[in-house]
């Protein structure tokens, strides 16, 4: 993509490099399992682009959660701000389902967690699309779009570019070995300081994905392995990010509940000039190509319109009986960090405040992230809507 992407912005980038970036996550041992490609790059990252198609995730009984995100690095001397865009498929939650949704996070000043519209029981087949463009020209904010509809802007981070960025799974349960899920393959590009999506080349990536310990007398929940490979285009340049997590012991394992997804009105009026068909099909292609190749696109997304239709982030729409309660948001608050293993054994204080249509529970205590490193906070905020008791956003401080 040239100029069509500078045009949507109305952006003039600034082009420079790094005398030397940090050393890049891959550096680093994980603290969970994960299946990770680390890209570096000297020369500034302005955006990132991943699409790829939500498996069917199969696990056990124990609670968990799989997250197959691409995490923006926006400081390069710790690496401690950033933003992260991905799908987080959880299950053990109090309804027994499986459920997929995505999601947006900011990891500066805090940690801020943003679910993207309503969670499905299951994928739909679809290629989906994770994009961050700089919210403006020279800004150190972020605008993160999914499947090119707005869905959010971030604080400013220490940079207005970055030079790290990694994408793949990481898992968190009590068993990983019941873990399994077919090929996914994250497409992944970045953009540059003269408005380009541009592929890494492989001397600029790192993968980890180690195995776990299957060894003689092992205990077998922690036996795992993930099958990687970084396919290439006819240029030689990193195309994708393929991981696959097979059963890696004889017993099958246990399927993932399939349930029909979630539905959620559609509006009939069209809100933007954009070709629907074309964009579908960009999607499934390129869909770095999709703002000079589909016509309108770029317009709507410069006006930060819903620009992609059939994922239109819509307020979730719940037929409930009652409107959520006091005492609904604090069970559901602590239900939905004790499954992410994110809450200590108890809570200091748990306190509720009405702001009308939404409902803020604070938990003081120890928690952690949910995703990433898992960083400890002393408190945790969790809004959730009144009217459909669906959670809007969780901040920890």
């Amino acid at each position: 993509m040239g100029a069509g992407l500078a045009a949507a912005l109305g952006l003039s980038l600034l082009q420079g490099t790094a005398a030397q970036a940090a050393p890049g996550m891959c550096d680093r041992d994980p603290r969970n399992p994960v299946a990770q490609l680390c890209a570096t790059t000297t020369a500034n990252m302005y955006g990132s682009l991943t699409t790829f198609m939500y498996p069917v995730v199969s696990h056990g009984t124990s609670a968990g959660n799989a997250y197959n995100a691409t995490r923006v690095f926006t400081d390069d001397a710790n690496m401690s701000t950033s933003y992260e865009t991905g799908l987080d498929v959880g299950w053990g939650s109090p309804t027994g389902a499986t459920t997929y949704r995505a999601y947006w996070v900011d990891y500066t000043g805090g940690y801020s967690y943003h679910p993207i519209g309503d969670f499905a029981n299951s994928p739909d087949d679809r290629p989906h699309t994770f994009m961050s463009l700089p919210h403006c020209d020279g800004c150190r904010s972020t605008d993160i779009f999914y499947d090119f509809n707005f869905a959010g802007t971030t604080k400013d981070g220490v940079n207005a570019a970055s030079h790290h960025v990694v994408t793949g799974w990481t898992l968190e349960s009590g068993t990983y070995n019941d873990i399994t899920f077919a090929r996914t393959s994250n497409r992944i590009q970045w953009l540059t300081g003269n408005k380009t999506w541009t592929r890494f080349t492989p001397a600029e990536v790192k993968t980890r994905a180690p195995n776990g310990d299957c060894s003689i007398g092992s205990h077998p929940a922690y036996c795992w392995r993930f099958d990687t490979h970084v396919a290439r285009d006819a240029s030689g340049s990193v195309a994708a990010w393929d991981v696959t997590k097979p059963s890696v012991r004889s017993a099958k394992a246990v399927p993932a509940k399939d349930v029909t997804a979630k539905s959620v009105p559609h509006r009939a009026t069209s809100r933007s000039k954009v070709d629907q068909d074309r964009l579908q099909e960009c999607i499934a292609n390129d869909a770095s190509q999709c703002m000079d190749s589909v016509p309108g696109l770029r317009d709507c997304v410069r006006q930060r319109l819903v620009c992609n239709e059939s994922a239109a982030i819509e307020p979730v729409a719940r037929t409930l009986t009652a409107a959520m309660t006091a005492q609904d948001a604090r069970t559901a608050a602590v239900d939905f960090l004790a499954t992410r293993k994110a809450l200590a054994a108890s809570a200091d204080a748990i306190s509720v405040q009405d702001n009308g249509t939404a409902l803020t529970v604070t938990i003081k205590g120890a928690v952690r992230e949910l995703t990433g490193d898992r960083r400890p906070h002393e408190r945790a905020d969790l809004t959730f809507d009144r009217a459909s008791h669906a959670l809007l956003s969780v901040h920890m401080s």
